[in-house]
């Protein structure tokens, strides 16, 4: 995964950042440009050192790519490098450069191997269905990297990017040669959890989207009937089991694919 404290010039990082995604025509910088309220030809002259980047544009270049704050601190520097001419300031950034550069490897040393997550990033964990979907995804051969994750799910770039950056902050999700893979960190939301209802809405409103492609592979069951409370109550106790015996199998089998039961039963 390309990190923009791996480069000192902001040039290296951008063009090596849309590599990264795969698309060097109009498409991807075209949707910079947007992001950046400027031409693509603009782009294009930025990239290949006829022009230089405004701070108003590299604040929304990093909105666009999706880079925290101390990323887009980072970057704002690399820019301000380039447009200066004095040397006196060249060198007072070049420091700020490399202090930035040690800060970062500090934090990433910072995150346990096993850590419970804070009210505060529980509530930015289940805000969405994207943070455990990526988090499972990195698990499958094929999906290590950022471009390939956001080409499978057909999602901005910059929304996998925070989310990526989200889950190697907290242990969920590690870094490794080419990308990013499943962390080391477990959690469960507890029935009693103010986070457990909003867990399931995530993923029964995946489902519902779901429905509409009515694919042989998905199942989706929905039974409402008429019973005695005797076997209301065998039904009941039936469930339980069944989830535990579907952990059983999922658990330690190899990561192949991603799914999803609610009962309902379906790939993403």
């Amino acid at each position: 995964m390309v990190a923009v404290f791996d480069f000192t010039d902001f040039r290296k990082y951008l063009i090596a950042w849309i590599d990264e995604h795969g698309e060097r025509g109009y498409g991807l910088k075209g949707r910079l440009a947007e992001a950046m309220r400027v031409s693509s030809s603009l782009v294009s002259q930025i990239l290949k050192g006829e022009k230089a980047l405004t701070p108003d544009q590299a604040s929304d270049l990093c909105d666009f790519i999706g880079l925290n704050d101390i990323e887009s601190e980072y970057l704002h520097l690399l820019v301000d490098l380039d447009r200066a001419g004095n040397p006196k300031f060249r060198e007072k950034l070049k420091r700020k450069i490399l202090h930035l550069q040690e800060q970062s490897k500090k934090i990433g040393k910072r995150v346990p191997r096993h850590k419970e997550l804070t009210d505060e990033q529980k509530a930015i964990y289940y805000s969405s269905w994207l943070y455990t979907g990526i988090r499972n995804l990195t698990a499958v051969p094929g999906f290590q990297s950022p471009a390939s994750i956001a080409e499978h799910l057909k999602l901005e770039p910059a929304v996998v990017h925070r989310v990526i950056h989200f889950l190697i902050e907290n242990g969920l999700c590690k870094e490794v040669p080419g990308g990013v893979t499943y962390g080391p960190a477990s959690l469960h939301v507890d029935k009693d959890s103010p986070f457990v209802n909003k867990h399931h809405q995530n993923w029964r409103f995946q489902s519902i989207q779901k429905m509409e492609r009515r694919l042989d592979e998905d199942l989706f069951f929905t039974g409402p009937m008429s019973l005695s409370v005797a076997a209301s109550d065998e039904i009941r106790s039936l469930l339980p089991n069944f989830i535990q015996s579907v952990m059983k199998i999922a658990g330690p089998s190899d990561s192949e694919t991603t799914a999803c039961l609610n009962i309902d039963w379906f790939k993403y």
